[in-house]
């Protein structure tokens, strides 16, 4: 089982300022499977996942103790870049969570950070996901 996980945790730990949310967490998330984590609201749940990308770095006073590692890499070890782990560890969240900049931002965020720069294509691109998500004649002169 060892050699099919891309991510494992071990004693992981992790604190808002002194509240500990999350205590000795130690598992395995398969290569080329489900995992599911259930649980009452208030548990966990969101917090371990975040700690997956280090999304939990952008809150003030926060602070992870033992090993997240990813294809055998600490994560959180030293020189570790977060927007490189981001990059390739993503996160689809329930509710959309956009960034405070305009829609166009929104959508290009993403492919500029992966190396998409030609305007034309970016232009293309926004207008593209808004027709699919039928938010384009709505939104279109904003």
């Amino acid at each position: 089982m060892e050699n099919n996980s891309v991510i494992r945790t071990k004693r992981v730990n992790f604190f808002y300022g002194s509240f500990r949310a999350l205590t000795d967490v130690t598992m395995d998330f398969e290569r080329n499977r489900v995992t599911a984590l259930i649980g009452p609201s208030g548990c966990g749940k969101s917090t371990l996942l975040r700690l997956l990308n280090r999304m939990n770095d952008l809150i003030d006073g926060a602070r992870v103790e033992g090993e997240v590692l990813f294809e055998g890499r600490n994560i959180y070890g030293e020189g570790v870049d977060p927007v490189e782990i981001r990059r390739k560890i993503g996160m689809v969240f329930q509710k959309p969570n956009p960034f405070p900049k305009s829609i166009y931002k929104n959508i290009t965020y993403g492919p500029q950070l992966a190396g998409m720069n030609r305007k034309a294509d970016l232009e293309a691109l926004v207008e593209q996901s808004l027709r699919q998500a039928v938010l384009w004649d709505e939104v279109k002169d904003i």
